[in-house]
C-alpha cells in the first residue's frame, strides 16, 4: 500500500525545495507511509477540492505573468535559431503558438503528482544533428545574446548534508560521453547525460532563466526548451503523450507500490504484472515505431523501412484482458491490506517507522493510539479503494481510445 503524505500546501519555487522537503516528510513503511501530522494519503477526498483549487487559483495568479514571460522567451527562442539555422536549428511558429503556458488543468495534475511544476513555460527547438556539441554551443551563445542562461539547480547529498549545483540541462542521447561537453561553458561540464527511453525517444531537455532580470536565481521563472529532431518528431511525440503516456500516468497513480516485493500469486503481484505488461506492450506497438518512424522522416533516410504502428487483435485481447485483471484484483488487494490492520503489531510497527513517532520524545505507544491509528488506516484503505477503482475505470477507457486508434482492421471478406 502506497499511502504518501499529504505536504502543506506551498508552492515550492523549484524541484530541489520540493525533493528535500519530501526527504523530510515522507517515509515508507511496511506497505503503509504515515505522516507527521494527517497521517494521510493521497489528498482525501473531501479535501481534494480544496488542494486543487488552491494550486488553479494559484495558477491563474500567475497566469499573466506567465504569458508575458512566455512571449518574450518565445522572441528570444526564434531569434536564436535564425542566428544559428546554418546549424540546423529551427523555431516552429506554429507548433509553438499550440501550448507556450502549460493549461491550469495539467499544471494541477503535475503539482498533485510532484508538489512542483517547473514547465508551466515551455518551447520547442528542432535540431537534427544532436551529436553536435560544438552547434549547441552557438546556440546557447545565441540563447545568451537574446538574454538567456541555462538555469543552475541545487541538489542536496543526504550523506555530505549539503547542496550541490549542477546545470538544469539532461542530453538523452548515445554517443555522447562529459569529456564532449568540456568544450561548452565550465558551468555545463556536468550536466545530466542519459540513454534514450526504452521507447527509443532522445532530446535535449533544458530550462532558461532570463540573466538580467533582479533577484535571487532560486526566484527567477524557468522557461523549459525541449530539443527534438524534427516536426515529425513532435508529432510523434504528441500522439505517444495521448494514446501511450497518459494511460502509463494514470496507472502510476494508483496508491499501490508497483516496486514492493509481493508475495507469489499475491494480489499485489498480479497488479504490478499486468501494468508492467500493459506498458511493455504499448511502448512495443506504438511508442517505438512512432519515434522510429519519425527520425527516418526527419532525417530523410532514403532506404529504411518504417515499421508498423499498430496493435494486433491478439494484443488488444491481451490489453483488455490484462486490464481487466487489474480491476478485478484491486477488491482483493485492499481486502488483504484490511486483514494487516486487525495486527496490533502491525500497526505498532507502522507508527514506529513513521517520522512523527521518530521525532518525538515520549516513544509510549498506547492502547488508545494503536485504536485511533486502527481506525484512521481502515478509513484511509476505503477511500484509496475507490480512488483506485476510480482511476482504473479512466485507464481502461483510455485504453480503448488507443485500442480504436492504432488496433489491427480488417476488412470484411
Amino acid at each position: 500500500m502506497n499511502l504518501t503524505i499529504t505536504p502543506k500546501f506551498q508552492i515550492f519555487q523549484n524541484k530541489q525545495e520540493w525533493e528535500h522537503n519530501r526527504s523530510v516528510m515522507h517515509s515508507n513503511l511496511n506497505g503503509l507511509n504515515a505522516d507527521t501530522v494527517s497521517f494521510s494519503g493521497k489528498i482525501p477526498q473531501k479535501t481534494a477540492n480544496i488542494f486543487s483549487d488552491a494550486v488553479e487559483q494559484s495558477y491563474f495568479a500567475q497566469l499573466h505573468k506567465f504569458i508575458d514571460y512566455a512571449k518574450a522567451f518565445h522572441i528570444g527562442l526564434r531569434n536564436a535559431c535564425a542566428k544559428v539555422a546554418d546549424d540546423g536549428f529551427v523555431y516552429d511558429k506554429a507548433y509553438n503558438e499550440k501550448h507556450p503556458v502549460k493549461s491550469s488543468e495539467s499544471y494541477v495534475d503535475k503539482f498533485e503528482r510532484q508538489g512542483f511544476v517547473q514547465d508551466a513555460i515551455r518551447g520547442t527547438v528542432y535540431w537534427l544533428d544532436q551529436q553536435n556539441i560544438p552547434a549547441l554551443k552557438k546556440f546557447l551563445a545565441a540563447m545568451r545574446e537574446e538574454g538567456y542562461e541555462i538555469a543552475m539547480l541545487k541538489k542536496y547529498n543526504s550523506e555530505t548534508n549539503k547542496f550541490y549545483r549542477v546545470p538544469d540541462l539532461e542530453i538523452r542521447q548515445n554517443g555522447i560521453k562529459p569529456e564532449d561537453l568540456e568544450i561548452l561553458d565550465p558551468s555545463l561540464h556536468k550536466a545530466e547525460i542519459s540513454k534514450p527511453r526504452s521507447s527509443t525517444y532522445s532530446d535535449y531537455q533544458m530550462r532558461f532563466i532570463p540573466i538580467n532580470q533582479k533577484g535571487r536565481d532560486i526566484n527567477k521563472q524557468p522557461l523549459e526548451l525541449i530539443i527534438l529532431y524534427g516536426p515529425h518528431y513532435a508529432k510523434a511525440k504528441e500522439l505517444e503523450s495521448k494514446y501511450v503516456y497518459n494511460i502509463t500516468r494514470k496507472l502510476n497513480k494508483l496508491h499501490i507500490n508497483l516496486e514492493a516485493n509481493y508475495h507469489e500469486k499475491s494480489p499485489g503481484r498480479r497488479i504490478a504484472n499486468n501494468i508492467d505488461v500493459i506498458k511493455t506492450r504499448l511502448r512495443e506497438d506504438i511508442s517505438k515505431p512512432l519515434f522510429t518512424n519519425a527520425y527516418i522522416t526527419d532525417a530523410k533516410l532514403r532506404g529504411e523501412e518504417k515499421l508498423p504502428v499498430v496493435i494486433s487483435k491478439i494484443h488488444a485481447d491481451m490489453l483488455n484482458g490484462y486490464m481487466s485483471g487489474i480491476r478485478q484484483k484491486i477488491p482483493m488487494y485492499y481486502k488483504e491490506a484490511r486483514h494487516k490492520l486487525k495486527s496490533n503489531e502491525y500497526i505498532e510497527n507502522l507508527i514506529k517507522n513513521s517520522t512523527e513517532y521518530q521525532e518525538r520524545k515520549d516513544k509510549t505507544i498506547t492502547a488508545k493510539e494503536l485504536k485511533e491509528r486502527k481506525k484512521f488506516y481502515t478509513e484511509r484503505l476505503k477511500i484509496m479503494e475507490a480512488e483506485d477503482t476510480a482511476l482504473l475505470v479512466e485507464a481502461q477507457e483510455m485504453l480503448q481510445k488507443t485500442i480504436e486508434k492504432f488496433g489491427e482492421k480488417f476488412k470484411p471478406e
